[in-house]
């Protein structure tokens, strides 16, 4: 679900790539059980991203989407 703001009460669903660096990764031991928590330089897919003729996916690392939240967390 995506929202435009916090007061947006119509959310829409829809896919959203995004593409991410791993700077760093964490491991946070609650002793019951484990997370991983992987530090990340996001880039959204609207931003100089291209799939060259053998498939790969060029991503433009200079163009940051969010540098305030850049933590992901497995489970």
């Amino acid at each position: 679900m995506h929202f435009a703001s916090s007061k947006d009460n119509n959310y829409v669903m829809a896919t959203i790539n995004y593409f991410e660096v791993i700077e760093e990764i964490w491991e946070v031991d609650y002793v019951k059980f484990r997370v991983s928590v992987f530090k990340c330089k996001w880039v959204g897919s609207n931003i100089r991203v291209h799939v060259d003729d053998l498939d790969f996916t060029l991503v433009d690392i200079e163009k940051i989407v969010s540098k305030e939240d850049p933590f992901i967390m497995t489970y």
